[in-house]
């Protein structure tokens, strides 16, 4: 288990020294200094300034409370991203995150797209596979807008922090418009960009003072676009029952039937295997692990439907296979077993352009179910039909969610749907 100490290397017992911050772990030993926080050798002991009753000092009790928020930090962020590479310049940056980012940014104009491409670098150790992505998408879309603008605007060089004012959200959310993005998509797209500013801001960089005071209500923006579909209990008993062609749709049959047990994201459910089920001494089973995008440690019950599909596999989940694949073969195992209600609702196609050029959307019309099922509907099919079911604070701890109104996101009933069940509820109260 991970530990933090400190101590003080000063020679002169009375002139004031760093305090430095020392972090072990299995074969991991690493020090720096905490540049912020000194002390002299003589006012020192046991890892923290001297305080006493007679001798009340202020700063020095200060720097005992940075020191104890600082060691919850360190071991917080160590526990959640497990860091593996260059573990000392990791370290600089929880202490003075401030020092190391203007260490490695270069110091350079305020072009959006460069300064992007340095956050990217920077911290692409301490935070998410997810948010890197994001910041990818991001760039390539500021890109593309930087290139339809100069087209538009011959004296347009280059998109900088300065223009980012209220008449540059209008444009840009015309150009996502014409581009057939969702306005629920560009606003995150432009909440994205403004924590970017943030970031640019704290290195003294020039921000347009409107940026700070956007709004993005996502959720009205949202309102008249279709709920992510789920499947019901009824329709996975249909899918476990259905009778597969060949082995990689019932492989891939029985993926789908673990991410809607489990309530997992396609990148933890697709990694599981036998060494990550533990048991407790009631003989219940459990699975554990650490989320993908969150970092957070999971211990969740293996539900019989899962167990169910353990023992048919001799003690072990199904062959590995790729998202992508998941993605296409689920598809083909829920027509197999008759998931073909006729729902509108996006699915993501290819469109070509009146110049031949083509892009990605979603596209919104009438499609039978199977058609609309994707990797990630186990997440939104185990919140929807255990909400309800059981209490709000079980249903968080199993799928990890942080807030309840992150877990309602994922609630896909629709209105009469939810009718239905508070009747049902209400009924089997008496009333």
């Amino acid at each position: 288990m991970a530990s933090i100490s400190f101590f003080n290397r000063g020679k002169v017992e009375n002139k004031e020294s760093t305090i430095w911050v020392r972090l072990r772990d299995k074969n991991i030993d690493v020090k720096t200094p905490i540049p912020y926080l000194k002390c002299k050798p003589k006012d020192w002991k046991n890892g923290k300034c001297i305080v006493t009753s007679r001798n009340s000092n202020i700063e020095k009790a200060e720097i005992n409370i940075k020191l104890i928020k600082l060691e919850t930090k360190i071991i917080s962020e160590y526990s959640n991203y497990k860091p593996e590479l260059d573990l000392k310049e990791w370290l600089d940056l929880i202490i003075s995150p401030e020092k190391v980012v203007s260490e490695n940014i270069k110091q350079q104009s305020d072009n959006i797209l460069l300064f992007i491409d340095d956050y990217i670098s920077l911290k692409k150790d301490v935070v998410s596979d997810s948010t890197i992505k994001k910041a990818n998408v991001v760039k390539q879309l500021l890109k593309r807008y930087c290139d339809d603008l100069r087209a538009r605007k011959k004296t347009f060089k280059h998109l900088k922090f300065s223009d980012l004012d209220n008449s540059f959200r209008v444009d840009f959310e015309k150009y996502c418009l014409r581009e057939n993005y969702k306005i629920s998509t560009t606003y995150r797209n432009l909440k994205f960009l403004k924590m970017i500013c943030k970031v640019a801001e704290s290195l003294d960089l020039v921000v347009h003072k409107h940026t700070f005071l956007w709004k993005f209500d996502i959720e009205k923006a949202s309102k008249n676009i279709p709920k992510s579909i789920y499947l019901t209990f009824e329709e996975l008993d249909k899918i476990e029952k259905a009778e597969m062609p060949n082995e990689h749709l019932d492989n891939a049959r029985d993926w789908l039937l673990i991410a809607c047990y489990t309530g997992q994201r396609v990148s933890d459910y697709l990694r599981f295997n036998s060494s990550m089920i533990i048991q407790d001494d009631e003989n219940q089973s459990y699975i554990e692990f650490n989320q993908i995008k969150t970092g957070t440690k999971m211990q969740i019950p293996l539900l019989h439907k899962v167990q169910n599909i353990l023992l048919k596999r001799g003690g072990e989940f199904p062959r590995k296979i790729s998202d992508v694949n998941l993605n296409l073969y689920i598809k083909d195992v829920c027509k197999f077993a008759d998931i073909d209600e006729v729902l509108y609702n996006g699915k993501t196609m290819t469109i070509e352009r009146e110049d031949l050029s083509k892009i990605t959307r979603k596209v919104f019309g009438d499609y039978p179910k199977y058609e609309l099922v994707t990797s990630h509907i186990g997440r939104k099919s185990f919140a929807t039909n255990f909400y309800e079911k059981i209490p709000i604070t079980y249903l968080l701890n199993f799928t990890g969610h942080k807030t309840e109104r992150q877990l309602l996101a994922y609630i896909s009933k629709t209105d009469v749907e939810k009718a239905k069940s508070t009747a049902k509820i209400f009924k089997s109260l008496g009333f």
